[in-house]
């Protein structure tokens, strides 16, 4: 799940939608069989709604689904080539930082007369898919970012493992104790990556990405470049993971392999590590240590209805099936994501009992929604290669947050 964003070429491309467009599906009507086509991107999840499927079909004879699976590599340039043939799945699957430049290209179509229990779905998340009074998105699922670590290093060290007493201090302490250069290990993996990484310093510093009205770039405050300063001081100082080892492997894989004893990572890694041997015997997860104050961020994906779908009544069924209790609650006891639906997040942590997962929906009390302002989207995408040049060294983290600024707040104006 991690989140490759949009150019302003891909949001823009999306305005080429024609309302007239549609799927390739069966026709409807006088009980003839309809093919919904389902766009997703975790091949991991796609199994247990292949299931569900098969239960919403015995409910709803004429009706069949069709599972268009990519590899989230690709997802976002394949469903915009989609969109501009006008080809694009009827249902398929959103998340927070696109919505808004997908809305307002008119790819989505409004949900309001989607049945679902509203009162049981986190409103934080509902708005994030709402414009001008009218929902685009039923949430499916959330996330949260925590603290995983590998229990037998901390014990071949005799270090007491993380807990909620843990703060910025400690986790600088600790992860020098655990960084060992010669043999190529390290105490934290810091990739210059927004989503589980800095992001989470800038918010618990008390800074922010985006103004409130998300009108101007956040990264001039000197709250905003004090969290990027503290993520960068773990390279500083030796015990972050360096970045051509951080683009060698994804987090998890670093942690399982005993290269790196702490990252920061969602809820979503959950199936990832838990299904390795090694994973399931030596890791663990505590909330994040608290700087300023707590925070995490937290995205939620959600079943949005492709506006230019020739069954769009089909659709939408398709969208209240996924969205009842007992869906939501089958997708928790698979263990591979959080579902929306209240009070079934409790069968998510009970698939693996052993594990302190209770710590993501703790998190929850403090866990802020990513930003989906109008062209926020391409501005985070700025992002990427300017912090690659502050952690090789080519600029200092002022110099590069002065950058972002700059060039986000361009890409902002056009609002």
């Amino acid at each position: 799940m991690k989140k490759i964003l949009l150019g302003m070429a891909s949001v823009l491309a999306l305005g080429l939608l024609a309302a007239c467009g549609g799927s390739d599906n069966s026709s409807s009507g006088s009980g003839d069989e309809v093919t919904i086509n389902y766009g997703l991107w975790d091949k991991q999840q796609a199994p247990v709604y292949e299931e569900i499927a098969k239960d919403f079909e015995k409910e709803n004879p004429n009706i069949k689904i069709k599972f268009q699976v990519t590899p989230w590599a690709q997802y976002w340039t394949k469903l915009e080539t989609a969109v501009t043939g006008k080809s694009a799945p009827d249902v398929f699957w959103m998340n927070i930082p696109r919505a808004i430049d997908y809305i307002d290209n008119g790819v989505l179509e409004p949900m309001d007369d989607v049945k679902f229990d509203k009162d049981k779905i986190p409103e934080i998340y509902q708005e994030s898919y709402t414009q001008d009074g009218k929902l685009y998105g039923v949430p499916k699922d959330f996330d949260t970012n925590a603290l995983w670590y590998n229990k037998k290093m901390f014990d071949d060290a005799g270090i007491a493992y993380p807990d909620e007493t843990w703060d910025w201090a400690k986790l600088q302490e600790v992860a020098k104790q655990l960084t060992n250069e010669e043999t190529g290990v390290y105490g934290l993996g810091t990739p210059p990556v927004w989503e589980t990484g800095y992001y989470q310093a800038i918010y618990q510093n008390g800074g922010r990405p985006f103004s409130d009205d998300g009108k101007k770039s956040g990264f001039g405050e000197d709250a905003t470049i004090d969290g990027v300063k503290y993520w960068h001081s773990f390279i500083e100082d030796g015990s972050g993971t360096p970045i051509d080892l951080t683009n060698s492997a994804q987090q998890p894989e670093l942690l399982i392999a005993g290269k790196v004893a702490m990252i920061v990572d969602g809820s979503y890694q959950a199936p990832v590590i838990f299904e390795d041997e090694y994973g399931r015997e030596n890791i663990d997860i505590a909330p994040l240590p608290q700087g300023k104050e707590r925070a995490t961020t937290s995205n939620s994906l959600s079943n949005v209805v492709y506006a230019g779908s020739e069954h769009k009544e089909e659709a939408k069924k398709w969208v209240e099936f996924l969205s009842e209790k007992k869906q939501m609650e089958t997708v928790a006891e698979s263990g591979v994501v959080i579902p929306s639906y209240e009070g079934s997040a409790e069968a998510w942590v009970d698939a693996y009992p052993e594990k302190n997962l209770q710590v993501f929906l703790d998190a929850v009390d403090y866990a802020v929604p990513f930003s989906n302002y109008k062209n926020s989207s391409a501005a985070t995408a700025i992002e990427q290669d300017i912090m690659n040049e502050v952690w090789s060294g080519d600029k200092t983290v002022e110099e590069g947050c002065k950058e972002i600024e700059t060039k986000a707040n361009e890409i902002l104006a056009k609002n």
